[in-house]
């Protein structure tokens, strides 16, 4: 038996999924193994690059009593979470001298990048190779020919392939959230403390519910990869690298497992009020499994139900069996309106299959929550008619909606990377990607700050028409000077904070307001990209 620990810089609602199963697992395999969760947002980082995260020495400190001792300590993090990886990995391997992995997507798609930081790397899934890897270490035998874990030897890159795609996910065990052996750096106390129940409950994500009220959800992932092949996305390149063996790498859980873990996670923890499942496209099933999914849901669970699609895959029978199930709020990736930009970005849907999607959704108002629709703009190939095709397509669904406004960020070793990097657009990757941030304001031209205007509800649509008509839109980009765009997203950011506060006080919802001076006081404030 070995001792793991696993480090994670995290976002700040604590699912961590990679790290959670494979301390199950490991678990599972007799390592005494533990998980020190280091939860963060990206909101400080800078377009120009220049803001670098960095734990505090106090932190550093406590993380390396908690790893001291071990035989070896695992890093996974998202391509955002780099320099605190970096930070970590060079404090365990200087001041303890245990050996470091890394593991998870960014590691996977770039492991010489990982072995110039970590001793060995993970390429692909580790339940079964970090096993092997701790035992080989723990008994101090040669670690340096485990399939799947890259390291080197007399100073060469040792390339041992892919660790193989776990064939069954239904014979994994569940994501760990028992609280056993597990910490979390607490933000707004600048330490790491046990994570308790208690602290649990603060980080899960809020989810917005009927009458303005907000639930404590529990998040979980039912699959693994995903059907699509977004140019953005880093899951086809990891889906790519095991193209033709034996496993395909989207694979989905059974309902009986699926249902398992979700009775224990409320017996466990009571304050659960809502379940979102966090696929890419939960929608994507078979309508046969989604009604056992339904009946077992319902008869179970029976809390609401949020979940995500995409316009190709959500169909009326899918959505009427889980609405029957709990279903309240749904999710769907729109990225763009423009024929042009569908086509780069690797998007097969149409203005019609969006639109329909849409208007599925709105008939379904009165049992399901306004949705929010993702888009994609900050591309170096969008022009301004591009952005002003997704605002006419948004302007066309039926309201209420939310907007969720995401910057591209080149994934490395994604499509839109290798584009960019062949066109000589990126430079510098750890200014340009590692620190960029996912959201920046839209406001610097006409159409951007069109598209900030259609996250406002109560705005009538001749409104729109009227700003989006042909010489509305020619006169306010040649007149209208960026400063006031500026000014009126302030404005308009102002508004909105304000009436969120006025509606929380007069409905006594002081727990919303107690999360917001929560995250306020984390000095760290959270990605601003979801609007409504």
């Amino acid at each position: 038996m070995a001792r793991i620990v696993l480090f994670s810089p995290t976002p700040p609602d604590l699912s961590a999924f990679g790290v959670r199963g494979l301390q199950a697992s490991l678990k599972a395999a007799g390592h005494d193994v533990r998980l020190v969760l280091f939860p963060g947002s990206i909101g400080l980082s800078q377009e120009d690059g220049s803001y670098v995260y960095r734990y505090a020495d106090t932190v550093i400190d406590q993380a390396l009593e908690l790893a001291a001792g071990a035989d070896v300590v695992g890093v996974s993090f998202f391509t955002n979470y780099f320099d605190r990886a970096v930070q970590l990995t060079a404090a365990v391997r200087e001041r303890l001298g245990i050996p470091v992995v890394w593991g998870g997507v960014h590691a996977t798609v770039r492991p010489e990048e990982a072995l110039d930081h970590a001793d060995f790397v993970c390429r692909g899934e580790g339940e079964a190779a970090l096993d092997r890897l701790a035992r080989e270490l723990a008994t101090g035998r040669p670690a340096d020919a485990i399939p799947g874990i890259w390291t080197r030897r007399d100073g060469e890159i040792v390339d041992n392939g892919l660790a193989p795609l776990a064939p069954d996910l239904d014979a994994l065990p569940f994501f760990d959230f028992s609280g056993q052996d597990q910490y979390v750096m607490a933000p707004e106390r600048g330490r790491i403390v046990p994570l308790t129940a208690e602290a649990l409950g603060l980080a899960l994500p809020r989810l917005p519910h009927w009458n303005g009220r907000l639930v404590t959800a529990y998040r979980t992932m039912t699959d693994r990869g995903c059907p699509h092949g977004c140019a953005y996305c880093n899951v086809p390149t990891v889906k790519a690298l095991f193209r033709g063996g034996g496993v395909p790498y989207f694979r989905h859980r059974g309902v009986p497992h699926v249902m398992a873990e979700l009775r224990q996670i409320i017996a466990r923890y009571p304050f659960i009020e809502a379940i979102q499942l966090f696929d890419d496209t939960f929608f994507s099933r078979r309508l046969d499994w989604l009604r056992e999914f339904a009946a077992a849901y319902k008869a179970d669970i029976g809390l609401p139900l949020y979940c995500q699609a995409s316009p190709t895959t959500l169909e009326a029978e899918k959505l009427d069996v889980l609405i029957e199930a709990g279903l309240c709020y749904v999710e769907m990736g729109i990225q763009t309106g423009s024929p042009r930009m569908r086509e780069i970005f690797r998007r097969p849907e149409d203005d019609e299959a969006v639109l329909a999607g849409a208007r599925l959704l709105h008939s379904r108002r009165d049992k399901l929550l306004p949705p929010d629709y993702h888009v994609i703009i900050d591309a170096p190939w969008e022009e301004e008619e591009d952005l002003l095709a997704t605002v006419r397509l948004l302007a066309r669904l039926p309201k209420p909606f939310g907007l969720a406004i995401a910057s591209l960020v080149y994934f490395p070793e994604t499509e839109l990377y290798r584009r960019a990097k062949a066109e000589g657009r990126i430079q510098h990757e750890e200014t340009e990607i590692y620190r960029r941030p996912f959201y920046l304001r839209p406001q610097r031209s006409y159409a951007a700050f069109m598209l900030y205007l259609l996250t406002f509800q109560r705005i009538p649509a001749g409104v729109y028409a009227f700003l989006l008509r042909p010489g509305t839109v020619a006169w306010c980009s040649r007149h209208v000077p960026p400063a006031v765009y500026k000014l009126g997203y302030a404005v308009g950011e102002a508004a909105r904070l304000g009436a969120k506060g006025a509606t929380a006080l007069s409905r006594g919802d002081f727990g919303r307001i107690a999360a917001f001076v929560r995250r306020t006081l984390r000095h760290d404030p959270t990605v601003a990209g979801r609007k409504g």
